[in-house]
């Protein structure tokens, strides 16, 4: 019996080397528009002549992701004329025949309500999105922007 049980042991040893790891997929480019559809501003104050606003949205993404992102984001409007934005949401999307949510972080700059560039970048995704992970530049306005960058799964 002792060996009967040794010799399975090795074989699930040697059985475990054995196996192929899973892997990434390869980067993958990603392109695509964000439009608002809703804004809702939530919170305004002004402080040392900035103006900090806190906005939540609704926004159609098409492209290489296909869907609809709900998030909030958060202005400095600055003094001296510029505007910084950060903010995070989700995204109900589809990528190709995968579909379900991530989140996704970003950060921009520009001049409110025109230009505005920055990046983003996505992660923990759920369902078939599961193992998403999504990074690249966005350049437009506070309201329609493009997208770049690319993006894999992990396993």
């Amino acid at each position: 019996m002792r060996k009967l049980l040794l010799l399975a042991g090795v074989a699930a040893a040697s059985a475990s080397l054995l196996a192929v790891p899973a892997s990434a997929t390869p980067p993958t480019t990603s392109t695509g528009t964000f439009a608002v559809v809703a804004a809702t501003t939530t919170d305004v104050r002004t402080a040392g002549g900035n103006t900090f606003v806190t906005v939540a949205r609704t926004a159609l993404i098409s492209g290489t992701f296909n869907g609809t992102a709900v998030d909030t984001i958060r202005l400095v409007m600055h003094a001296n004329g510029t505007t910084s934005v950060h903010g995070e949401g989700t995204c109900a999307c589809a990528i190709g025949a995968r579909a379900g949510t991530f989140d996704y972080r970003f950060r921009g700059s520009g001049t409110f309500p025109g230009e505005l560039s920055g990046t983003y970048v996505v992660g923990h995704g759920t369902a078939g999105l599961e193992g998403l992970h999504a990074e690249g530049p966005f350049a437009g306005s506070f309201f329609v922007a493009s997208l770049g960058g690319q993006h894999h799964f992990d396993p």
